[in-house]
């Protein structure tokens, strides 16, 4: 499902116009990357956590032309489900 899928579907479900939808959802997301910028983690009960992970700089080789190269540190956002949320996709009909 892509962005504006979801936006339709929410629309539909909460009766809300799509413009409305769209202001909430990229607030949403604007909110989830200020946190992890800070370095804070997101816990929203019976869904997931979002995290940062940091991966140090490492070694690694340019495909190309297989010269080796300094990869720099990063920071990787991570999002761990739930327990409601994996027995809910998992759940059996």
């Amino acid at each position: 499902m892509n962005k504006s899928k979801l936006v339709e579907s929410l629309s539909v479900e909460t009766g809300f116009n799509k413009r409305d939808v769209l202001l909430v959802l990229e607030a949403f997301r604007r909110n989830i990357v200020g946190a992890l910028r800070n370095g804070d983690k997101i816990q929203w009960s019976g869904f997931g956590t979002f995290t940062l992970s940091r991966r140090g700089p490492r070694d690694g080789i340019n495909p190309q032309t297989k010269q080796k190269i300094r990869l720099p540190e990063v920071f990787v956002p991570r999002f761990k489900p739930g327990k409601n949320l994996k027995e809910l996709v998992n759940k059996t009909v």
